[in-house]
């Protein structure tokens, strides 16, 4: 177990980890290029996640599960997350950037308490996501990074951005930024504890986080069709012009 965890830590979930925040600190130099560069981020991260949960983590996770099992798996992935978002924060910044638009109460006070707490969660989700997958097979554990290393970049991006938005300076943006995506690694270190993880559990937590993925991409989706997702940012980087 020591090789696999030390792999997953030291590896792809830190580098995953240092994507989003390098996108952060990326977001606080180019902020004047923000509205512009965000869109194109997001449509990647979208499809590396639809393809990585359709044609991977899901078959993947199916094998080891009864059809009922499985779809309910996936639901309570694909439902916890729209729990959250729908009812607490959104729990991706790349992928509601028009909620955040509306909605700047996000990032102050009470919000933001909220707002980095689901956001830990969906960080977390993705640490342990990387971790279960290694346990597999190890190159099913990079393909999975890919998918997240791919989607932390614009999502760093949008949370320090969103943050700058709501009024906090680009270095506190940039550190509330870090914070959050730290949790990364803490859903990796939760991996580290399963030491002898049966397959059928596996499988559920896989399709889980297949279901989470699904989420992801179709809320992106939906949010990125329904309107300029970069109004709030334009604003924003007209008042520091």
């Amino acid at each position: 177990m020591l090789p696999r965890a030390s792999w997953v830590l030291g590896g792809p979930v830190f580098l995953a980890t240092g994507v989003a925040w390098a996108g952060s600190l990326t977001a606080l130099i180019l902020r004047q290029s923000a509205a512009r560069l965000l869109r194109p981020l997001v449509y990647v991260a979208l499809a590396f996640f639809a393809l990585a949960a359709i044609f991977d983590i899901l078959p993947q996770s199916k094998q080891g599960l009864s059809w009922p099992i499985f779809v309910a798996a996936v639901s309570v992935g694909y439902g916890a997350f729209w729990l959250v978002g729908r009812y607490v924060a959104p729990i991706c910044p790349a992928c509601a950037m028009r909620r955040f638009e509306e909605q700047h109460d996000h990032a102050h006070g009470n919000g933001l308490i909220f707002l980095a707490l689901a956001l830990s969660v969906h960080c977390f989700i993705d640490g342990l996501g990387v971790s279960a997958a290694s346990t597999v097979e190890v190159f099913f554990g990079l393909r999975v990074f890919g998918a997240i290393a791919v989607h932390k970049l614009p999502e760093g991006f949008a949370l320090a951005l969103m943050l700058m938005a709501g009024g906090r300076a680009p270095w506190a943006a940039f550190v509330w930024a870090v914070g959050i995506e730290t949790a990364t690694l803490g859903g990796a270190v939760a991996g580290w504890f399963w030491t002898q993880p049966s397959e059928f559990w596996l499988a559920v937590v896989l399709a889980h986080i297949g279901g989470t993925f699904l989420y992801l991409s179709v809320s992106g989706l939906q949010d990125a069709l329904s309107a300029q997702p970069a109004r709030s940012l334009t604003a924003f980087e007209s008042s520091r012009t």
